[in-house]
């Protein structure tokens, strides 16, 4: 017993600051991010039996799922201040244009999820929708509007000439 108690403390001590880093591009912030990543290293601890041949896996699906009941409850929820988005930014050094990372702030929680999941971290569309409980058609759908959102704001915001290969820059 003790011994799985010492694997899931191991992992809840290596993986917090990379599953932090994942929620913050999920949830796009700061606050959010520390807490979901926190309910996902006590899940991983409490089902630690069960989840120990992959906890990474589960550890994110925690913070999907999360997220997603987040944002399902808060449909209505007033963007985060800009304030917010230059505090503690974990994750800023993965995305190093400022245009693209305002680009990618400006859309909604549910298409920068599947952005992020699919783009960043090469998550399939179906394994998006197995993670968010959402029909594949709805992920799908959220991210080609995600990407059309993409290209309006990147197409907007940059002073010079669109670079066709911004979503290149995306991966980390």
């Amino acid at each position: 017993m003790r011994a799985e108690a010492d694997g899931a403390d191991e992992f809840a001590r290596t993986r917090l600051d990379s599953l932090r880093r994942f929620a913050y591009l999920i949830c796009g912030s700061a606050a959010e991010a520390d807490d979901l990543a926190q309910v996902a290293v006590v899940e991983v601890w409490r089902r630690w039996e069960a989840v120990q041949v992959d906890p990474e896996a589960y550890a994110r699906r925690v913070i999907v799922t999360r997220n997603v009941s987040r944002w399902r409850r808060w449909r209505r929820e007033i963007p985060s201040d800009v304030a917010d988005r230059n505090g503690d930014d974990p994750a800023r050094g993965r995305v190093t244009d400022p245009v693209l990372w305002e680009a990618l702030h400006a859309l909604r929680k549910p298409e920068r999820t599947v952005v992020v999941l699919h783009v960043l971290y090469r998550y399939t569309f179906d394994e998006i929708a197995a993670m968010s409980g959402e029909p594949r058609g709805t992920v799908s759908s959220r991210y080609t509007r995600a990407l059309r959102a993409l290209r309006e704001s990147l197409t907007a915001l940059a002073d010079s000439e669109s670079d066709p290969g911004w979503l290149v820059r995306l991966a980390l």
